[in-house]
């Protein structure tokens, strides 16, 4: 009876496993046709992004100023009260962007964005090769490359990537390298031969944004764990790469590189920032979901009580050491998030913490990959559910295409009036400047920044303005507005009540003219 019982329950079992295989392969094909329609939205705004003109970010006029003038030699020099440009990055982005414009005869400004946006796919691929590294050989080949692709694809959901991809900023570049770095360590575990290279392209990462930390960290110490000879061949040949290139810049800019990363580069403390970054990490909740529950797993991978020592595991198997070192690279991420709590930090800080939630959102899916490729019943329906959620949360952030057609002619316009003003125009759209055939001689924000902290002569700056040596001003918000009150401090902004008190309304522009 109970012979002729078990041999019932059988074909049922595998009638409701084969069930199950059905609804998991379904929901699989779902979460890729919702991660496909996000990367061809995102690179449909992308690409409206490379045939825009002027500017989508603040800060692409100023890192267009500061490209030009690393290449013509003149970066990094002295802090006037005018001209008074600060140089935040180190040059890496900018060089770049110049050979790319260069070589290809490319508008600057999007040459940039193409740099942004081409490191955005080369991340995805990153993410990839990182998970596929981190996944047992005992999986499939489908297996692998099935969460491998669900994590790249899973990239273009997060809002700093889609926003940070298609403008002319160094982040999207130092992610890109700083990834490059991580891979070639995980490589290097089998191939130590590899260390030096790592080394190479994290000292690039570090030269493009110096906040590339974390994944030099997790590489060093992740291979300390393994091959302690190789970390001590990481740490040197990034010490002599680093140094050297310190030395050279501090050379060529007779220590006005120090000065602008170290002394000019440095915001305030605003712990008013948390709520920005609980909103931000508010849209990865799925996501981070989906990571939380594959680092767990990874975890009780790591620790698994009934064989050797983690050492000796890790040692055996490349892929728990690839494992490892993803661990460590989001736990330095995660401990770095408190630098978004200062003055003027965006969300290009979540960038780098993305892509480690994208690694395990990739490792979140085998799970469901195996149980479908086999036909077995999931190991959390819950899962499934977030992978098939998460796509859908992805934030829509407005591009090129949602901007108003007749705008285009408005700052065509405004161009030609800065152009043919016979004195300087201070601008927050610095990019116009640039179109006008005028230099970035004045970054508002920085300037404001500085001068909280005795860096800037802010007063001497009034002065001028007071003085009327400027043409206009063109600011984005008035006087009261949050964003313009950080850009022109009491002084300054008393100053160009005074002397322009005229105002127009162009676009989003407040254009700020002199008395008759």
């Amino acid at each position: 009876m109970n012979a002729a019982s078990d041999g019932a329950a059988a074909p049922v079992a595998q009638r409701g496993a084969g069930g199950f295989g059905l609804v998991l392969r379904g929901g699989l094909v779902l979460v890729a046709l919702l991660l496909l329609v996000d990367t061809g939205r995102w690179l449909a705004m992308a690409w409206s992004a490379l045939h825009y003109a002027y500017d989508l970010d603040y800060g692409e006029g100023i890192v267009w100023q500061q490209m030009r003038n690393i290449v013509a030699g003149t970066g990094y020099g002295p802090l006037g009260t005018y001209p008074a440009i600060v140089y935040h990055y180190p040059p890496v982005y900018h060089l770049t962007t110049a050979a790319m414009a260069g070589l290809f005869g490319l508008d600057q400004l999007i040459a940039g964005r193409l740099v942004s946006l081409l490191s955005t796919v080369a991340s995805m691929a990153l993410i990839a090769l990182l998970i596929r590294s981190a996944i047992s050989r005992s999986e499939t080949r489908f297996a692998r490359a099935a969460a491998a692709a669900i994590g790249a694809l899973s990239l273009p959901a997060f809002p700093a990537i889609i926003t940070w991809s298609m403008v002319m900023r160094v982040d999207m570049l130092g992610c890109a390298l700083t990834l490059a770095g991580l891979a070639l360590s995980v490589r290097a575990i089998t191939r130590p031969a590899l260390v030096p290279a790592a080394a190479l392209v994290f000292v690039l990462a570090i030269y493009t944004k110096q906040t590339n930390i974390a994944a030099p960290l997790a590489a060093l110490v992740g291979l300390w764990f393994v091959r302690p000879k190789s970390a001590f061949v990481l740490l040197g040949c990034c010490a002599a790469l680093g140094l050297s290139a310190l030395a050279m810049l501090v050379v060529a800019s007779d220590g006005g590189f120090l000065r602008h990363i170290l002394l000019y580069n440095i915001n305030r403390l605003d712990l008013s920032q948390w709520r920005w970054l609980v909103g931000a990490l508010l849209l990865q909740a799925l996501l981070l979901a989906i990571a939380a529950v594959a680092m767990v797993h990874a975890w009780r991978r790591l620790t698994d009580a009934q064989a050797e020592t983690l050492r000796a595991r890790v040692a055996q198997d490349d892929s728990l050491a690839a494992l490892l070192m993803l661990m460590l690279f989001a736990a330095v991420n995660a401990a770095l998030l408190p630098l978004t709590l200062k003055s003027g930090a965006s969300d290009n800080y979540l960038i780098i913490w993305s892509c480690g939630i994208a690694i395990f959102v990739g490792l979140g899916a085998l799970p469901i990959v195996r149980a479908a490729e086999r036909g077995v019943a999931p190991p959390s329906p819950l899962l499934l559910a977030l992978l098939v959620l998460a796509p859908l949360m992805a934030t829509y952030v407005p591009s090129p295409r949602d901007i108003d057609p007749g705008e285009k002619q408005r700052l065509a316009a405004v161009v030609a009036r800065i152009a043919a003003s016979p004195r300087p125009v201070i601008s927050d759209d610095m990019v116009l400047l640039i179109r006008a055939g005028r230099p970035v001689e004045y970054e508002p924000a920085i300037a404001a920044e500085l001068a909280h902290g005795n860096l800037y002569d802010e007063a001497g700056f009034a002065r001028m303005v007071r003085r009327g040596d400027f043409g206009f001003f063109l600011t984005r918000g008035d006087r009261g507005s949050a964003l313009y009150d950080t850009r022109y401090n009491r002084r300054v902004a008393d100053a160009i009540d005074a002397a322009y008190p005229r105002k127009e309304m162009v676009g989003n522009l407040v254009v700020h003219l002199p008395a008759r």
